[in-house]
């Protein structure tokens, strides 16, 4: 045990207290205080600097994480646009091929129609020479 357990367990039977003795009485030197001051004072400081950063990189790990949920909503709904506007796309390619196929389809009447009335119209020419012959 050392001495000042030794004082302290006698002093509790005696029933007074007992201040510990140092070792060395040094006296407080006005240079030390004031270093120890400025230390203490920096130290603050740099603890309030820190402090800030903290309080900055928070704020700024807030701001990142709604930016990136905000980021990801928008990237749901642009894919929901894109697969909206494949589907879309696919209709359009198919009610183009169809209008495409009447098209080529029409032509093809066209033609046709344009076939025998020139045949019927050469044909109505013959008889109206023939008639105009007798």
């Amino acid at each position: 045990m050392n001495d000042f357990e030794v004082l302290s367990r006698d002093a509790a039977e005696s029933g007074e207290p007992v201040e510990p003795k140092r070792d060395v009485e040094t006296p407080v030197e006005p240079e030390t205080v004031r270093r120890v001051r400025v230390g203490l004072d920096a130290l603050t400081a740099e603890l309030a600097e820190a402090k800030e950063a903290v309080a900055y990189l928070e704020a700024q790990e807030n701001e990142l994480l709604a930016e990136k949920a905000e980021l990801a909503k928008l990237l749901d709904e642009t894919q929901k646009k894109r697969e909206e506007f494949a589907v879309e796309a696919r209709l359009a390619v198919k009610r183009f091929r169809n209008a495409l196929d009447a098209a080529r389809n029409d032509v093809a009447i066209y033609r046709r129609a344009a076939f025998w009335f020139g045949v019927s119209s050469a044909l109505a020419v013959v008889v109206a020479i023939a008639a105009l012959g007798r």
